[in-house]
């Protein structure tokens, strides 16, 4: 009896020790099967940031052309004007310009989606730290707080000094009223200086977030091909 006692004990052990196992292994299989479809929706994540990155990108680019384009126009106005030169026809360009700019419309459809599921899905502390940084930061700047103060200056002072003395021939020439009078009239000058300025600050802050923008872009390129 004792050894069938014995017996039935090992066997019964052993049967524990089995479904322990199985368990601890069906477990293991399923944590790995977790990990695995976690990292497949981080490596999409990154894809898709890196997608919306590249779009930000050509935005970004096309900004900077056109109010560096604009700023190159500004000054021909403020040099003509402060250093008393008679008016040319290119001149007609300029003035048609001189209350536009490019406000930057940038992609954050995939920085939603990492906030929905939650920023701790990016592994690579770096990525995760420069994701933060580009959009909480850089283009949240741009988007608000400089476009912001492009809209602040043409609402209080551009269009009103605009309409007060530049008449509009067509969509790409405007002329002055009064092209002489506008030499003596310091308000004027001073609004296209200032716009000169805000428009050069702005175009600092779109080439930092450009560089910063390549950068991040190229960090993900390294992290997805280091997970093939």
């Amino acid at each position: 009896m004792e050894n069938k006692t014995g017996k039935y004990l090992k066997y019964a052990i052993g049967e524990i020790v089995l479904v322990v196992i199985g368990i601890l292994i069906a477990l293991q299989i399923n944590n790995w099967n977790e990990s695995r479809k976690l990292e497949s929706s981080e490596l999409n994540i990154l894809v898709e940031i890196k997608e919306n990155l590249i779009s930000s990108k050509k935005e970004l680019i096309k900004v900077m052309d056109y109010n560096k384009n604009t700023i190159r126009l500004n000054k021909k106005i403020y040099y003509a004007l402060t250093k008393d030169l008679p008016y040319e026809k290119s001149l007609d360009t300029a003035f048609s310009n001189l209350r536009y700019w490019q406000s930057p419309y940038l992609t954050f459809t995939a920085y939603e989606t990492i906030k929905n599921k939650g920023i701790d899905i990016i592994k690579n502390d770096k990525i995760k730290k420069s994701i933060i940084h580009i959009y909480e930061s850089q283009f949240t700047y741009l988007v608000n707080d400089y476009d912001r103060s492009e809209w602040v200056l043409a609402q209080s002072v551009v269009y009103p000094q605009y309409v007060k003395h530049i008449r509009r021939k067509n969509k790409i020439i405007a002329v002055p009223n009064d092209y002489e009078a506008l030499k003596k009239n310091d308000e004027f000058i001073n609004m296209v200086h200032e716009i000169i300025i805000l428009r050069e600050d702005g175009i600092l802050d779109v080439t930092k977030s450009l560089e910063l923008t390549q950068n991040l872009i190229g960090e993900i390129d390294n992290e997805i091909n280091s997970r093939k």
